[in-house]
Formats: structure tokens, C-alpha cells, sequence
């Protein structure tokens, strides 16, 4: 029960604070998951990040969802799933209409203006934890191409990033056994 609790505590909190969606939510996911209530490594985190990001839908709702069915099973996903659904079901229910009425107030603007730096910053600290687990020191050329060929493919060729995901696994499956 203790572990249902934490589940849907540690969701709920990034629910409530994860602004922006997905982005700025899988860093407070990272933390939670990993330094926390230590369900899981850094590496472990990547991995379900990286099928979580092969799947559609919203990442936040599948990483609470894959986590609590780690570590709680069935009733865990529905407990990590609750607490980050919850408190965006009441925020936009209760805000949506006051947001409106001040759209156009400067502090309003500036609110939604000033939080999105900090969510870039929440993205390059993910990216920073997860380097030493997708390049590692010993085999770190072939992940290195996989990336540059996919940021090519992405940016250069515009390449839907589904595309480029499944071409990355199955370069992962033969290449990185």
C-alpha cells in the first residue's frame, strides 16, 4: 500500500509541476524515478524513455503508467497514472476560463514567457544525465553514428522522427548486441 501511496505522491507531483507537457515533466519523472524513491538507474530510465518515445501518445502518461506497473503492478500504473492526470484534469477545469479573461494581460504574458527557458534547461539537464549511457566510453562510435545519421535524417531530410526511431532500433538490434 506504502508503494501505491509514493507512486501516485511522487506522479502527482509532477503533475502539478510539470509545465509545458512531456518536456519539462520527464526530467521531474528522472527525479522522482531515479534520486528519490530510487525505483530505478539512470540507464533503466533511458531505456523506458526511449520506448515510451517509439510509442504515440503523451510520454508523461506513459512513463508514470510503465513505472507504477514496475513497481506497484497493476494497481501501481493506476496509482502513478491518477496522481499525473489529476491535478491537470483540475487545473484545466477550474483555470481555463480565468486564463482566458487575462490572455492579454502582460504578467499573464510574461508568466508563460519567463517558465519557458527553465523547460529548455530541464531538457539539457536530461540530456546530460543520460550521455554516459548512450555513448559509453568503450562503444561509444556506433551510438555516435546512429545519432548523427538520425539528426540528418530529422533536420536534413525531414524524416518523420518515427521513421528515424524504428531505423535506430533496428541499427541497435544488429549493431549493439
Amino acid at each position: 500500500m506504502v508503494k501505491w501511496l509514493n507512486l501516485f505522491w511522487g506522479f502527482f507531483k509532477v503533475g502539478i509541476l510539470g509545465y509545458g507537457g512531456g518536456p519539462g515533466s520527464i526530467s521531474l519523472i528522472q527525479s522522482i524515478a531515479v534520486n528519490s524513491y530510487h525505483w530505478m538507474d539512470n540507464t533503466k530510465f533511458a531505456e523506458m524513455l526511449a520506448i515510451g518515445n517509439a510509442l504515440p501518445g503523451p510520454i508523461a502518461t506513459k512513463l508514470a503508467a510503465a513505472i507504477g506497473w514496475r513497481v506497484g503492478g497493476v494497481i501501481g500504473a493506476l496509482s502513478a497514472l491518477v496522481g499525473i492526470v489529476l491535478p491537470s484534469v483540475v487545473l484545466m477545469l477550474s483555470l481555463y476560463q480565468l486564463l482566458l479573461a487575462h490572455q492579454s494581460n502582460p504578467y499573464v504574458q510574461g508568466l508563460i514567457r519567463g517558465v519557458k527557458p527553465i523547460v529548455v534547461l530541464l531538457l539539457v539537464l536530461i540530456v546530460i544525465d543520460f550521455i554516459p549511457g548512450a555513448f559509453p566510453q568503450n562503444r561509444y562510435v556506433i551510438p555516435l553514428i546512429i545519432f548523427v545519421l538520425g539528426l540528418i535524417a530529422i533536420k536534413g531530410f525531414k524524416i518523420s522522427p518515427v521513421w528515424v526511431i524504428m531505423g535506430s532500433m533496428i541499427s541497435g538490434a544488429l549493431f549493439l548486441r
